[in-house]
């Protein structure tokens, strides 16, 4: 039983050599995990916290939150009264006085029904945007925390 170490043979050798292929892959495996956390912490995210028992919600309260129904209505809130607008044309000429009364930032809360078109949603965040909001926020909703007039 003899083994063949290919001295004998004249000719190409057949055999794949995979050792540089190995040594390519880890080196870049190891630039990979090196690279990857040093990109991720340039990555900023503001997340809202959520209020304490004891903490103010004054400032919740005097927010400006628009909530469109699922008929098209819109009811508009700053906290201290509430306006009912029969449409979206409408919906400028109420809240822009509204937003240039706050002097920090003027960020508006949406809040839509479920039965609310997505088409719709979209042009009631558009007009708002351009009755001069900088910030448009989604409102969350808790089950204990429904819409106004839904179901």
């Amino acid at each position: 039983m003899g083994m063949n170490v290919g001295g004998s043979k004249k000719g190409p050798k057949s055999d794949i050599n995979v050792t540089p292929l190995v040594d390519i892959v880890l080196v870049l495996l190891i630039i990979f995990l090196v690279i990857t956390p040093i990109k991720m912490r340039h990555i900023t995210i503001e997340v809202p916290r959520k209020l304490q028992d004891n903490e103010d919600t004054t400032i919740a309260s005097r927010q400006i939150t628009v909530l469109m129904r699922a008929d098209t209505t819109l009811l508009i809130s700053d906290g201290r009264k509430e306006t009912d607008v029969q449409s979206v044309f409408e919906l400028a000429k109420a809240l822009r006085p509204m937003i240039e009364k706050k002097k920090t930032e003027k960020v508006v809360f949406v809040d839509f029904e479920d039965a609310v078109k997505y088409g719709d949603a979209v042009i009631t965040m558009d007009t708002i945007k351009g009755a001069g909001a900088e910030k448009i926020a989604l409102k969350i909703r808790d089950e204990e925390n429904k819409p106004a007039s839904g179901p």
